[in-house]
């Protein structure tokens, strides 16, 4: 999982597919999936319900939008509240909360966002070294329970 300290400020979505039913977007397969253009937003109607399908990067980029809103609801409230407390009391030392209040909120001015998590594969080396532990690494041998 890699971090970035920077953050694209502008939310550049498009229409992606739409399917009419979940039958219509099963049948299509996993290739539906990758008709979703980067940025892009499937839409699949269900019965009653609408689902809107994101890429995982689009994803990643909506939770940190929504992160940067509620901590800057959170910083405002405090900032609100400093003030409020300066405003009945102005001593030096309730200033000083005001301010140091704003420059706590000023010096972190965007969340870090991440890319996602990174796909869970074997390397050559792990599956040399489980060779040897009479390991069946080979899904397709392993008798499935019958239900």
């Amino acid at each position: 999982m890699s971090t970035s300290l920077t953050r694209s400020s502008t939310l550049a979505l498009v229409p992606g597919p739409t399917w009419s039913s979940f039958e219509q977007f099963r049948k299509g397969g996993s290739a539906s999936l990758e008709e979703i253009p980067e940025h892009g937003v499937a839409t699949l109607v269900g019965r009653g319900v609408t689902y809107r399908i994101l890429r995982e990067g689009d994803f990643q980029n909506l939770i940190g939008l929504a992160a940067d809103v509620h901590r800057l609801q959170q910083g405002l409230n405090v900032i609100i509240q400093a003030a409020k407390v300066v405003a009945k009391h102005p001593d030096q030392e309730h200033v000083q909360l005001l301010i140091h209040s704003a420059a706590l909120f000023a010096g972190s001015p965007v969340l870090p966002t991440r890319d996602g998590h990174d796909a869970f594969q074997l390397t050559q080396e792990e599956v040399d070294a489980q060779v040897s532990d009479e390991f069946n690494l080979e899904n397709a041998a392993i008798p499935r329970p019958r239900f």
